[in-house]
């Protein structure tokens, strides 16, 4: 079990981490993010930039849009040297020889990737969870899934920390069962339309570690913010 005082370490790393991106050129890159992230919802949605602020603004649907959109920032922008704000942080900031459950937390957060997990048991105030779509094997992770519906998965980011650990990241939504299969299924659309525009392109000799790189950096951003608008969605529906 995670303790109060790791908990206190992580929610001060966070805390320092989010100071970090308030700076130039984060801060600006950072405001861009969410500005589309907000016009790609309301637009799949037919809504206007603003309904969905409005909506957003009851706490504490603020905050958990916050978490969504930082993490996927934090994770995935990246400075000249190919470094994402995380990667970056923890060079410059993070004294690495310390070994403390924050610094192991930031590791497994860097190396963490966003996935609908769906809730197969529940034990005390640990959920076992196994990724949406995949054969691979459940985990146990730490969570209160007392008013979890079954119908829900959890897209998320889930941290594999030492001695067989795993916790959420705070970023999580709740998105209904249909809705998941259903992003899952446009992004396996994507995939194959990379692929075919890839292997398409007469005359251009693509290395397939590139192409590869390309389809998950794509993929990453398509799930960002497809989960952020199924969410939303929800909560216009209800």
């Amino acid at each position: 079990m995670i303790t109060a005082e790791q908990e206190k370490q992580v929610s001060g790393a966070m805390e320092l981490l989010s100071a970090y991106i308030a700076k130039p050129p984060w801060e600006d890159w950072m405001v861009e993010v969410f500005s589309d992230a907000i016009a790609y919802a309301a637009e799949m949605l037919e809504l206007s930039g603003d309904e969905v602020l409005d909506y957003l603004e009851e706490e504490p649907l603020g905050q958990m849009l916050h978490s969504h959109v930082f993490e996927h920032f934090v994770t995935t922008e990246t400075n000249e040297d190919g470094e994402t704000v995380l990667q970056e942080f923890i060079r410059a900031r993070v004294q690495q020889e310390e070994k403390s459950f924050a610094c192991q937390y930031l590791e497994a957060f860097a190396h963490s990737e966003l996935a609908l997990w769906e809730v197969v048991g529940k034990v005390g105030k640990k959920v076992e969870v196994r990724r949406l779509g995949s054969d691979e094997p459940s985990v146990l992770a730490q969570l209160d899934a007392t008013n979890i519906p079954t119908n829900i998965c959890i897209a998320s980011r889930l941290l594999s920390l030492p001695n067989n650990q795993f916790i959420f990241s705070f970023g999580m939504l709740p998105i209904e069962r249909a809705e998941a299969e259903e992003i899952l299924a446009y992004l396996d659309q994507v995939r194959a339309e990379m692929l075919e525009t890839a292997q398409s392109e007469e005359g251009l000799e693509h290395d397939v570690a590139d192409v590869q790189d390309a389809i998950t950096e794509e993929l990453t951003d398509v799930m960002f913010h497809e989960t952020l608008t199924a969410w939303i969605g929800q909560g216009f529906e209800s």
